[in-house]
């Protein structure tokens, strides 16, 4: 057997995948924690080998991107920070009947929606976002 295979993890790779994740101290335990199936449902971990040997390992679960809020220009202040809250509780209610534990969104720290963000739950990460466009990469194939 020769050559790089993509596989999803077995049970026989638990030990090296919780080795190899715990030895780590470029691994943030809240990353790892976040890569465990009863933290998000719907994590699947992948794996890289090499003559059947596995080299890394990549849990991925789903999360919700919030793309943009698009606001009443005519509603009152109060009507948009309680639109906030209904949507927030709504689309939690949606997205936990599919095991997706977590929604991201961007914004700018000054911006109003970001303060009510952390107002209400979210936490902004210090850590740079690194985002592939898989729209993109099929184009150029």
């Amino acid at each position: 057997m020769s050559g790089w295979k993509f596989r999803l993890a077995e049970p026989a790779d638990a030990e090296a995948f919780a080795h190899w994740t715990t030895e780590n101290p470029q691994i943030d335990p809240k990353d790892a924690w976040s890569g465990l199936n009863r933290t998000n449902p719907t994590v699947l971990t992948f794996v890289a080998e090499h003559d059947g040997k596995a080299v890394a390992f990549a849990p991925i679960y789903l999360s919700a991107v919030l793309a943009h809020l698009a606001f009443n220009p005519e509603a009152r202040a109060s009507e948009k920070m309680q639109a906030l809250d209904v949507l927030k509780d709504g689309t939690m209610g949606f997205l936990v009947q599919y095991g997706i534990r977590e929604i991201q969104t961007m914004s700018e720290p000054e911006y109003g929606v970001a303060k009510w963000a952390l107002a209400h739950g979210f936490e902004q990460d210090p850590r740079s976002l690194f985002r592939l466009d898989v729209n993109k990469e099929m184009a150029e194939v």
